[in-house]
């Protein structure tokens, strides 16, 4: 099984929607929030998981009009996601702290927060990768070309554990490279903070990424 770990770990280095989704999260919210990001994805797959095992993805793959729907309703949420980030005119930042050391900047600090978007929570910075994976019904035609697949009769392990045991080492592959992502990402914000132009850049950067995304969701 540790074939399928390897595999798993090139798949999340692959650029794909949810690293892209990561990415872009982290690089305007900052490293904690997308690990907060990462959680909720990696519980989307835990629930993926679950409904592959129990035959209910397969329904969903092999009825058009039910993942018509989900494409509809996936990119509903990332075009939601894409309004919500091109609102922000200018990213929050570190107020008290810039208006304290630089003096000058206190105005565009100032600013800055008038503009900026509110913090988001933790919990809604996981509700949203929970989203994010569930919504997008690429993600059961993945696993259900990833995982069964790799399942073998002979093994002395009942397929159904099987596959949970891939669906766990898909979640460790994932959590890895997506981690390494949110830190870089978050690395980057971080050197930005006390930019304004670069905080309003990096929210529309992440609501030009929502509306690739929910575009590629109707994309073969």
């Amino acid at each position: 099984m540790l074939e399928f770990f390897i595999a798993a770990l090139v798949v999340g280095i692959a650029p794909g929607p949810d690293n892209l989704f990561v990415l872009a999260q982290s690089a305007t919210h900052g490293a904690k929030a997308g690990f907060c990001v990462i959680l909720g994805l990696c519980t989307g797959i835990v629930i993926q998981v679950s409904l592959l095992v129990a035959g209910v993805s397969a329904l969903v793959a092999a009825s058009p009009k039910a993942f018509f729907v989900m494409q509809c309703l996936g990119a509903a949420y990332l075009l939601y996601l894409a309004y919500k980030s091109f609102q922000v005119r200018a990213g929050t930042v570190a107020a008290g702290d810039a208006s304290e050391c630089h003096p000058e900047r206190s105005h565009e600090v100032t600013e800055s927060k008038n503009l900026g978007e509110a913090r988001l929570s933790g919990r809604k910075l996981y509700l949203r990768g929970i989203l994010m994976n569930i919504s997008n019904p690429k993600v059961i035609l993945f696993l259900l070309s990833f995982i069964p697949p790799a399942v073998r009769l002979e093994r002395p392990i009942h397929p159904s554990l099987q596959m949970v045991i891939f669906g766990a080492e898909f979640i460790v592959a994932t959590f890895i490279v997506f981690g390494s992502v949110a830190l870089l990402a978050g690395a980057v914000k971080k050197f930005l903070l006390n930019s304004p132009k670069a905080n309003r850049n990096l929210n529309w950067f992440s609501g030009v990424v929502f509306v690739l995304l929910a575009v590629a969701l109707f994309l073969v």
